[in-house]
């Protein structure tokens, strides 16, 4: 299988201990990333500095960090993280969200079956544990439900998201639309004929916040 590198940005408000959570199940996954990276979007706590120091010395040649000196907002943060990425495949990671295990297993071999570009799957949100889902977010498959999910809503889940280095700077990367950054470049994508997929199956656990 190939290589992927791991894209994730954090910034001052996130909890070291969801920060922890999210990391370790990255590192659990059945199939390995040889790249993590982190971009520290602004000065964040000791406590979140600390947890990240901790990970680089443990997995020493896996993690790469950026650091930013202001908080930029995400999509400026993960642009400056994708320029760093040394692999074509990228997985998306919120530092609060929890991987399923074999997520980078069945996300690769569903985008060499498919002949994806882009791709992502089910996410479950919960709020206090995964125990106790609050919502389950579910997308169509096939490029074509994809192309036609898209008029109307955001055909890709965000957090569950792999995609093709090449193709995301080919579209013109994260840009500037508040709170819309992620669907504006699916959008883009799509209507450059790249093709999109989804799984049916559950790969992230999203905690949603109050």
């Amino acid at each position: 299988m190939e290589n992927y590198s791991v894209l994730m940005s954090v910034y001052y408000k996130e909890q070291a201990e969801n920060l922890r959570e999210a990391i370790d199940s990255i590192l659990n996954q059945t199939v390995k990333t040889n790249e993590f990276i982190i971009v520290k979007d602004g000065p964040l706590t000791e406590k979140l500095d600390n947890t990240i120091k901790e990970y680089v010395e443990e997995y020493p040649g896996v993690f790469k960090i950026v650091t930013l000196k202001k908080n930029m907002g995400l999509a400026k943060a993960l642009n400056k993280g994708i320029e760093q990425c040394s692999n074509e495949i990228i997985a998306r990671m919120d530092s609060d969200d929890i991987s399923m295990p074999d997520r980078m297993e069945r996300q690769l071999e569903a985008m060499e079956a498919n002949r994806a570009d882009i791709l992502s799957g089910t996410i479950v949100e919960f709020d206090e544990s995964v125990d106790k889902p609050t919502a389950k977010r579910e997308l169509p498959e096939k490029n074509e439900q994809i192309i036609e999910f898209a008029k109307k809503r955001s055909p890709f889940n965000h957090p569950a998201v792999m995609f093709k280095k090449s193709d995301v700077i080919k579209a013109g990367s994260y840009m500037d639309f508040h709170g819309f950054e992620d669907y504006y470049l699916w959008l883009r994508m799509l209507s450059g004929g790249m093709k999109g997929y989804n799984l049916s199956e559950v790969l992230v656990y999203m905690r949603v916040g109050n």
